[in-house]
């Protein structure tokens, strides 16, 4: 039996060992499971995207069901709020780093649109609905946190503990990675029915892997999940909104237009990934440091639980 020792920040080994490895391999088997229960049945009848976007809630909370499973499996030996980030939640860091996504995912949309249209790649459309909407946007991501908090319970969440011994850097893009991934069912299933071209699917991957550093970001940045799941809606708001009710629609636009009007998205996105996940990885404040130990400590315990 191990000894119940406190494990300090510095104690712990700065790659991950195979305990790690056997938790993370947990939340995978288990995430893997429940999407193919899911996404099978929908495949395998050539069901239409409405189908598909149907399942989105349900798969919502996989990554959470995931990380309670792994949670299990490692004998309960640190709290599951502690291990997924949902406690401790310091409301100060929380609040600050919340206001800092909006402010990015309000500048995010902005910066793209305006370059998209001085470089002639997009016309200034408004549909007529536009601005009605607008004063919908921060409420409709607040609702959007019912199914974002699932999804970062698991990803934010427990695997970015779990994976703290690879550092910010290698940790958030491997959960972006395989965040990414895990999409692919869902909108390889919509192009299947004809909701989605080909090229929105790769670019939609692309636009995943991206955005994900930027949840890893605010997550790190304040130290609980909460942040990465506002960011996270924010995503689902303030991006669709513009992309779909200010200029040309991506639809509409010819091959070398459309992937112009990507790459200036990506360019933006990932400016504001490496500012997000470098300023955690720098963070010095005595409390930083402290919320970095007690990652290590939460991800050493977790291994000393696999050990057991």
């Amino acid at each position: 039996m191990n000894s119940p020792i406190p494990v300090r920040a510095e104690q712990v080994a700065v790659s991950p060992n195979p305990s790690i490895r056997r938790a993370v391999l947990w939340f995978t088997l288990v995430l893997a499971g429940i999407t193919g229960v899911v996404m099978a049945p929908l495949w395998l009848t050539g069901a239409s995207p409405d189908a598909f976007n149907a399942v989105v809630p349900v798969m919502s909370w996989a990554p959470a069901l995931a990380a309670v499973a792994a949670w299990f499996a490692s004998g309960r030996r640190v709290p599951f709020t502690q291990w997924a980030a949902l406690r401790p939640f310091r409301t100060g860091r929380t609040l600050r780093t919340a206001g800092l996504m909006l402010a990015v995912f309000v500048a995010v949309p902005a910066v793209t649109t305006t370059t998209a249209l001085a470089v002639g790649i997009v016309a200034w459309q408004p549909t007529p609905e536009a601005f009605g909407l607008l004063p919908l946007v921060l409420p409709y991501a607040l609702l959007a946190m019912l199914m974002t908090t699932g999804e970062e319970i698991g990803w934010r969440g427990a695997l970015q503990t779990a994976l703290t011994p690879l550092g910010p850097w290698k940790a958030s893009i491997v959960i972006a990675l395989a965040w990414s991934l895990w999409h692919l069912p869902l909108t390889l299933g919509f192009a299947s029915g004809g909701g989605l071209s080909m090229r929105e699917v790769v670019a939609t991957s692309i636009n995943l892997v991206i955005a994900g550093c930027i949840l890893s970001g605010a997550r790190l940045l304040s130290g609980s999940m909460w942040s990465a799941a506002w960011a996270h809606a924010l995503i689902n708001t303030t991006l669709v909104f513009a992309a779909s009710n200010l200029v040309t629609p991506s639809t509409e636009l010819g091959t070398g237009a459309y992937w112009a009007l990507q790459v200036i998205n990506w360019t933006v996105l990932a400016a504001v990934a490496l500012v997000c996940v470098a300023l955690a990885g720098r963070s010095s404040s005595p409390t930083d440091q402290r919320d970095r130990g007690t990652a290590r400590a939460t991800s050493a315990a977790c291994s000393r639980a696999f050990e057991s």
